[in-house]
């Protein structure tokens, strides 16, 4: 005994397009996907530079703030993200504003700068009256 033969269908002529429809598709969804991917690496390069940025600045305020430990907080903080390769620190002096811009360089490519200003800190001792 033989199991009965199915026939296959022949296909129609609706379906005759399916797989190029199904690979445009596709590829849309890949650029999609690779899109969303590199906006969500600049997203976390550039969250890296900002918070470098700020902490830079907050030691940059200080009194006894020096040059090398502005540099050397604001590239370990941006670099301590998988995502960020290595970071550029420019410190900028005018009077009593300080700003620090950092820039973080992505491991896939692309560079996003984020600059904190604000006022140098100085600070005054009370001076007590002698009576």
């Amino acid at each position: 005994m033989s199991a009965p033969r199915r026939s296959v269908a022949p296909r129609s002529a609706d379906d005759a397009g399916n797989a190029t429809e199904l690979a445009a598709i596709m590829i849309a969804v890949f650029a999609l996907f690779v899109l969303l991917l590199t906006m969500s690496v600049r997203w976390v390069t550039a969250s890296a530079a900002e918070a470098a940025s700020q902490r830079a600045l907050e030691i940059a305020q200080a009194p006894g703030g020096t040059p090398p430990a502005v540099d050397a907080a604001a590239t370990r903080l941006a670099t301590s993200v998988l995502l960020v390769d290595h970071a550029d620190v420019t410190i900028s002096q005018r009077a009593d504003q300080v700003a620090v811009t950092v820039t973080a360089h992505g491991r896939i490519g692309g560079a996003v700068s984020r600059t904190a200003t604000g006022p140098m800190i100085r600070f005054i001792p009370q001076t007590r009256s002698g009576r």
